[in-house]
């Protein structure tokens, strides 16, 4: 149990100013393994104290062994992050994301029992907690916007994207067949969004406007003009239960996905630009469209694995 999962925080420690002078001593901390397993296991005290039910005790479920990997791990986190991208985690930044949490926190009482289990130590608390957030998040920041890492997908995309571009017959059944055709990535043949507001209980559910918005659709982070960035990947939108439920609803679509999708998709056959989401590269070929819904075909080709990518950078 990592903790990352939910760690917030309460108002703490004091000036931000003392605290950033505190946390000179943390870089020479990240040395002393032992130190830092030591305080992690005390983290995943409070948290597995949390669970419910029947539980082993604590050192069967995190042996000294997980500890230690989960320790290692997170230094090398932060030496790829240094030597992958060069940045490097100032006192500063760490000190900031201690107010962060300090002042986002939805469940005080618990980290203050972290904080409690770390002696009540600032240093401590930012080594063992906040600064593995931060690297955390800003690795997989630079992971993910990486575009020599992700460009095999990316140019399988944009090559899929042009072989349907260059069917002379442009309708959606020519171009689906050499949709098939294609062996990377995931195909969903069909999936369907409707056009009007997802209705509220008691509120009769409006029409939308007949037409494309006129919104411009902007290229993303790559040279190539039919790129567009958003900030999800998108499943199938099937969900159990009613109806209601299942239906899945074009406004619930990132912002920036609904304004390039209703530019470019307006009628069977319309190609979608290359679609770069944290995760994935999709291709949206029209099915239908009406006043109501829209349906397509769906090509996603999901960028390299963060879990893989870092467990091939040496320590």
């Amino acid at each position: 149990m990592s903790a990352r999962f939910s760690i917030a925080g309460t108002k703490g420690f004091g000036m931000a100013a003392a605290l950033v002078l505190a946390l000179g001593a943390i870089a020479f901390a990240a040395t002393d393994l032992a130190s830092l397993c030591e305080a992690r296991m005390a983290v995943e005290r409070v948290y597995y104290g949390l669970r419910n039910g029947e539980k082993p005790p604590i050192e069967e479920a995190l042996p000294p062994s997980l500890i230690e990997k989960l320790v290692r791990d997170e230094i090398k986190k932060e030496i790829v992050l240094e030597r992958a991208y060069g940045v490097r985690i100032t006192e500063a930044v760490v000190a900031a994301e201690v107010q962060r949490i300090d002042f986002t926190t939805r469940a005080p009482e618990v980290l203050a029992e972290i904080k409690a289990a770390l002696g009540n130590d600032p240093v401590r608390f930012a080594r063992t907690v906040a600064r593995p957030i931060i690297v955390e998040r800003l690795l997989r920041e630079r992971f993910e916007n990486d575009a020599l890492l992700h460009t095999p997908q990316r140019r399988a995309v944009e090559a899929a994207r042009s072989g349907l571009l260059a069917v002379k017959d442009g309708s959606f059944r020519a171009r689906l067949a050499v949709l098939r055709e294609g062996k990377n990535g995931e195909f969903q043949e069909q999936v369907t969004w409707e056009l009007s507001p997802r209705p509220v209980a008691g509120v009769p559910a409006s029409q939308p406007p007949v037409g494309p918005t006129q919104v411009k659709a902007r290229s993303g982070a790559y040279t190539n003009e039919a790129t567009a960035q958003v900030a999800q990947v998108l499943s199938s939108p099937t969900k159990p239960g009613d109806e209601a439920q299942r239906k899945a609803y074009f406004e619930d679509l990132p912002g920036d996905l609904q304004n390039v999708l209703r530019v470019q998709l307006r009628q069977p056959g319309d190609v979608s630009a290359v679609i770069e989401s944290q995760r994935a590269f999709q291709l949206y070929l029209v099915r239908e469209r009406s006043s109501a819904a829209l349906s397509a075909a769906v090509l996603t080709i999901p960028k390299r694995s963060y879990e893989e990518w870092l467990a091939s950078q040496p320590d």
